[in-house]
């Protein structure tokens, strides 16, 4: 018997805070890790796959679908999406520096509305229309301060890192409250598939394999789960604005820690990206939605 869905605010609130929370440190990790891209991909895909897989068998086996849900296409996309995501995340942190990375992933939510008005026939509203004229504008502006230092490739692949994780968004707004936690799961070891043919295969330390797990295991199994459940309870307002606390974050935690300073450009144009998410996110509130 299918139960009714019935969103819970303050649990919504509390997930997606602590989700967030999770993936402040996450770049760091990767530079601190000190290794090749791909080997952490492979190897951060296998235990993030590994641990959401027996935390789901362990702990919320009603989650696990049949094989008809989990062959369908919303099941399918979202391993595509989660396990290119991940891949392109890791490829942009080796390309480019952290604030550009996590600025131009700030522009998910707006590709997203762009995504949902082309699949889902959703309207945009002036004012998110307004808003995601200014994030290009800032995209753009960022773009421009990597021309001459060589991060243009990075960049884009950032961009196309935000563009994986609006399909990511869309998706499970089409479901509703449809659990995909294990198509997640398989879209981990997607990634570990997605880098082996690119990775120089080195061995890790032991400092290595510690940070490698803590990233795949609690940072990428606990992070997606709790970012996962959030948007099922709260207006994809709220989400974007909590969100927010890792975009911003995450490059000041690595500033801070390896002297990882962002450019000129990039404080200018990630300001303009984080202006019209604020703008957008206040606006929605307003609305009620």
């Amino acid at each position: 018997m299918s139960q009714t869905f019935t969103p819970n605010p303050r649990l919504g609130l509390a997930y997606t805070l602590a989700g967030a929370a999770l993936f402040v440190p996450d770049a760091l990790l990767v530079r601190l890790i000190g290794a090749n891209v791909m080997d952490v991909a492979i190897w951060r895909g296998m235990i993030g796959g590994s641990v959401t897989l027996v935390g789901t068998a362990l702990f919320a086996p009603h989650l696990i679908p049949s094989w008809r849900v989990l062959l369908s296409w919303p099941s399918l996309l979202l391993i595509l999406a989660q396990g290119l995501g991940s891949f392109l995340y890791l490829m942009a942190l080796g390309q480019t520096s952290v604030a550009n990375t996590m600025l131009l992933y700030a522009s998910s939510p707006f590709l997203s509305a762009l995504l949902a008005f082309v699949l889902l026939r959703e309207r945009i509203a002036p004012m998110t229309m307004l808003c995601m004229l200014a994030v290009f504008t800032g995209v753009g502006v960022i773009a421009s301060g990597s021309l001459g230092g060589g991060h243009l490739w990075g960049d884009f692949i950032a961009f196309l890192n935000a563009a994986s994780a609006a399909a990511y968004y869309v998706i499970l707004r089409k479901t509703g409250a449809q659990s995909l936690i294990v198509s997640a799961g398989l879209g981990y070891f997607a990634t570990a598939l997605l880098a082996y043919p690119f990775a120089p295969h080195a061995s890790f330390d032991i400092g290595q394999i510690g940070l490698v797990t803590i990233s795949g295991a609690v940072v990428l199994a606990g992070g997606c789960a709790l970012q996962m459940i959030g948007p099922r309870h709260l207006p994809a307002a709220e989400v974007s604005m909590i969100t927010m606390l890792e975009i911003v974050a995450s490059p000041l935690l690595v500033w801070a820690v390896l002297n990882e300073a962002p450019t000129p450009l990039t404080l200018i144009g990630g300001g303009v990206i984080l202006a019209a998410l604020i703008t957008h996110g206040v606006w929605r509130l307003r609305q009620g939605n």
